[in-house]
């Protein structure tokens, strides 16, 4: 096992790997950033409106560029319900929009949604308006919806569970195979919808899902609220929804993009919440988003750079970061998926760039290179997660220690005993911490 030591590039791959593996070949500069200033509101004009109630709203100056918007989605009751009064359609919500600057927070809050003949109902059949439970009508309306809006941030929500639960989605599937809906085709057309991913790949949520659960268990409401890390949403309208959303996340989650989104999933709510219960959760949720939104762009933004290269699963390893680099809030953590099932691992991470080689992989990070305490385990979902903290070592003590303003680049190596050299590298970020 390592220490937790400053040691050279070449010692800690030797250590990791157990094989020989080619030295850095040149160290670059540390990444410089770019992107929208922390503190700054600005957002790309969206193209023009296609519904029509908005074309003399205020909502429309906010959507071009005013204020960053939340897109919120519902199916079954109680979850259309829930989220009806941030709807900007009139006739859909005659009580007027509460979602302008919400609670004073410098977001505009927006909900889409169907409805049913019967607004109780158990069996709801296909539904009507925005967002039907069918694949094709979702799959456009979504695309339409996000045009428009382009969130910042995006909540899907739909019914699941008998009982009181507030279920957050970890994990969302490109599945091949989907429940049929109610009309043909009762497929998704593609199935996969994703072809950028192989089939089956799992994308993870990039919600606060612990804040959330921890704010919704002190809210009073009675609700049994949990992170589910194991299984998908259902293979049906709810989990494809919810791939949609985090799909959309994913292909903007570039800081530097106009359009950034920088976090989407999906929470089940379960049938023995009611109306004024699930409208109250919501609130508490999007709370919960909100001041992780205000952490995230307090900070300069996380940049991802190099690439995790093709492995004995398919396409690359990912690791991406959840939560605000913020030294006080000390709340980020760092994600690896599309790994071997069971794959142990660890990460590590050093004040420099590189452009060498570990195993199968690239090594993109160079200096004096620490890992991380403690070596992780992948999941059967081949899913790794690193809890980070920035108060105990190497990272809060010794010459380690990352601070104010400092910049360090981190990666991720794993096992893979099915290719190759026995082991593979993610892709790297590049996280500058802040106060």
């Amino acid at each position: 096992m390592l220490s937790i030591q400053r040691i050279s590039p070449l010692a800690l791959l030797l250590a990791l790997s157990g094989t020989a593996a080619a030295a850095p070949q040149r160290a670059h500069a540390t990444v410089t950033r770019s992107g929208p200033s922390p503190s700054s509101t600005e957002r790309a004009a969206p193209a023009e409106p296609s519904e029509p109630w908005l074309g003399a709203t205020d909502a429309v100056e906010a959507r071009r560029g005013a204020r960053p918007v939340i897109l919120l989605t519902g199916y079954w009751p109680p979850t259309n319900e829930s989220v009806r009064r941030f709807s900007q359609n009139p006739t859909k919500n005659p009580g007027g929009w509460v979602g302008s600057d919400w609670m004073g927070r410098g977001y505009d809050v927006v909900s889409y949604f169907p409805e049913f003949n019967n607004p109780n109902c158990s069996n709801c059949g296909k539904g009507f308006g925005d967002l039907e439970v069918d694949y094709q009508d979702t799959t456009a309306d979504f695309a339409r919806i996000t045009d428009i809006h382009r969130p910042i941030a995006i909540i899907t929500f739909s019914r699941g569970g008998a009982f009181r639960e507030w279920e957050v989605e970890s994990n969302q599937f490109n599945y091949s195979f989907w429940i049929d809906d109610f009309v043909a085709p009762r497929q998704p057309t593609p199935a996969p919808p994703d072809s950028t991913v192989a089939s089956h790949a799992t994308r993870l949520s990039a919600l606060p899902m612990q804040e959330i659960v921890d704010d919704i268990d002190a809210s009073g409401l009675g609700l049994n609220a949990f992170i589910c890390y194991t299984q998908g949403g259902g293979g049906y309208l709810s989990e494809f929804i919810a791939y949609q959303g985090v799909w959309y996340q994913a292909r903007h989650a570039d800081p530097s993009q106009p359009d950034w989104c920088i976090a989407a999933g999906h929470i089940h709510v379960g049938a023995q919440i009611g109306w004024a219960d699930a409208s109250s959760a919501v609130d508490v949720s999007l709370t919960s988003l909100v001041d992780y939104l205000d952490q995230v762009r307090a900070c300069p933004p996380i940049q991802p750079y190099c690439e995790g290269l093709a492995n004995s699963v398919g396409t690359g390893a990912q690791l991406s970061a959840v939560g605000s680099p913020s030294l006080a809030e000390n709340e980020l953590r760092l994600l690896v998926q599309r790994v071997p099932d069971f794959a142990a691992g660890l990460v590590f991470y050093g004040p420099q760039t590189a452009m060498g080689t570990i195993g199968n992989g690239q090594l993109c990070v160079g200096g004096a290179l620490t890992r991380l305490p403690i070596p992780v385990t992948a999941n059967n979902l081949g899913v790794m997660r690193f809890p980070i903290d920035v108060t105990a070592a190497p990272l809060g003590i010794g010459p380690m220690a990352v601070t104010p303003g400092s910049s360090w680049h981190f990666q991720a190596w794993y096992r893979d005993s099915g290719a190759g050299a026995g082991s593979n590298t993610t892709n790297a970020l590049s996280i500058t911490f802040c106060p």
